[in-house]
């Protein structure tokens, strides 16, 4: 196990009964494609509730969270992408987002956590992979991972507060323990972290 192993967090959503379940909106070109970098032109991110239509007929009203998290992407609130922007963090793109909510209010000053590169740096001899059906070329599908501390020591820390790995087949962000340490201080409702020496996948659904 790396030492980083310890040092970094995977954010989630919680996986409680007022989860909120956001997607895009008809009119955002966003397809939730990793590694895709984000042009004014493209206009800001409008998201909203994927279950608005059967949330109304329930009547049920989800809370909307401070931070809005899926796989590999999140939405942020304006001091959490100040905090960010601060450093310079290599592939990452704090870009505008609005959620429009069940009642059409936009909530506007949100910023897309979008990652444009990936780094390279699952230590695949300590993580747990998943061959079957693989191919060479092929992403890696990991099942649980450590990440390779050859890599991340060659890079000053301010630059890998956070990252998504590249040549996986489910790139989940990776926060740094300063970047969870902010994220709890300030109190963000809608996300939690788990740390990656604890990760395996599919624990965050339970």
């Amino acid at each position: 196990m790396s030492k980083y192993d310890h040092e970094y967090y995977i954010p989630f959503a919680p996986n409680t009964e007022d989860k909120l379940f956001w997607g895009k909106h008809k009119k955002t070109v966003f397809r939730y494609r990793h590694f895709h970098r984000l042009t004014l032109s493209d206009g800001p991110m409008l998201f909203l509730n994927d279950y608005r239509e059967e949330d109304a007929k329930k009547g049920v009203r989800t809370p909307l969270p401070d931070v809005f998290e899926s796989i590999g992407f999140m939405l942020i609130p304006k001091p959490f992408m100040e905090f960010l922007r601060y450093f310079d963090i290599p592939g990452l793109q704090l870009f505008p987002a609005v959620y429009i909510d069940d009642d059409d209010v936009w909530h506007e000053d949100l910023w897309l956590v979008n990652f444009y590169e990936g780094l390279d740096c699952i230590d695949l001899e300590n993580s747990s992979v998943k061959y079957t059906l693989w191919e060479e070329g092929d992403d890696y599908r990991v099942k649980k991972p450590s990440l390779s501390e050859t890599v991340l020591s060659e890079i000053p820390e301010d630059q890998r507060l956070m990252f998504k790995i590249a040549k996986v087949d489910n790139p989940h962000l990776y926060c740094h323990q300063r970047v969870v340490d902010f994220v709890r201080e300030i109190g963000y409702t809608g996300i939690d972290f788990i740390k990656v020496a604890d990760f395996k996948e599919g624990m965050q659904r339970q």
